[in-house]
């Protein structure tokens, strides 16, 4: 991990102090020559050593994604299943015919393993654009599929659950505080869609945070102060609401706005002063 400039000017500090023949350099000036000399060393090895980390994280994610059967690995295949193409395992591996045309119906998809249970679980989801979070689950035919294809190409002895769900849903309660001079209806679809824009932004299956809706409801125009109460979330076809308090996993891998309670009914807006 990077060292900050900080900490590699103070060790290049120590380094000269631990010198008896650059004892004369002891300055307490900051602006020394030494100490101006340090500080742009200090700089450089920082850009050095925090390219070097991202170098290598980039290579760490490269062969993680390379490495067959790992997690990584089943979400990249699966995003490769082509719906109605002929899959064919033979001396290149496992693949489909050149030239095959078939849909690849999973436009999103993550592979995560439960330790307990000693099971990978793959969450899948396919694009649509008339739907709310402009994803969906696959319907029952498309997920056995799925599902058929997966069991082609894991690896012996390996424990897989294909997971297809409607998108959770979110319920923000709280008040905003504008400025009287917004025009309120105005407002209150800027804020409505400062939230659906945060969770449209979310990478599938990420994680939704409470102080993230926060900030993205500040950041509207017209906003003068938020106080928010309470952000829930639930499962589609649940009635349980889960408080969340810090940060949020979505059982489907995306959420929406809850439909039983809209962002613009759940949060009253005050006017400010």
């Amino acid at each position: 991990m990077a060292r900050t400039i900080p900490t590699i000017y103070q060790s290049i500090l120590d380094s000269i102090a631990a010198k008896p023949e650059l004892v004369l350099l002891n300055s307490p000036s900051a602006v020394a020559i030494y100490k101006l000399l340090a500080s742009a060393v200090a700089a450089a090895l920082w850009v050095h050593e925090t390219i070097f980390d991202r170098h290598r994280a980039d290579v760490e994610t490269a062969l993680a994604r390379a490495q067959p059967g790992t997690a990584k690995w089943y979400a990249d295949q699966v995003k490769k299943f082509q719906a109605g193409d002929t899959l064919l395992v033979d001396d290149d591996g496992i693949h489909y015919p050149a030239g095959s045309t078939g849909d690849k119906i999973v436009s999103q998809a993550t592979a995560k393993e439960n330790v307990s249970t000693g099971k990978l679980y793959i969450k899948v989801a396919t694009a649509d654009t008339l739907s709310v979070g402009g994803l969906k689950p696959l319907t029952v035919a498309e997920k056995n599929q799925v599902i058929g294809y997966v069991n082609a190409i894991r690896y012996p002895g390996t424990r897989i659950e294909v997971v297809t769900l409607n998108p959770d849903y979110l319920r923000v309660i709280g008040e905003v505080y504008y400025d009287p001079l917004q025009d309120l209806n105005t407002l209150k679809t800027r804020v409505r869609a400062a939230v659906q824009d945060y969770l449209l932004a979310l990478e599938f299956d990420g994680q939704v945070f409470k102080a993230r809706i926060e900030d993205a409801i500040q950041r509207v125009p017209g906003v003068k102060d938020l106080l928010i109460t309470s952000v829930q979330a639930r499962a589609h076809g649940s009635t349980a609401l889960t408080d969340i308090r810090r940060v949020y996993e979505t059982e489907a891998g995306y959420i929406v706005e809850d439909p039983l309670a809209l962002f613009v009914d759940t949060i009253s807006f005050v006017p400010y002063g």
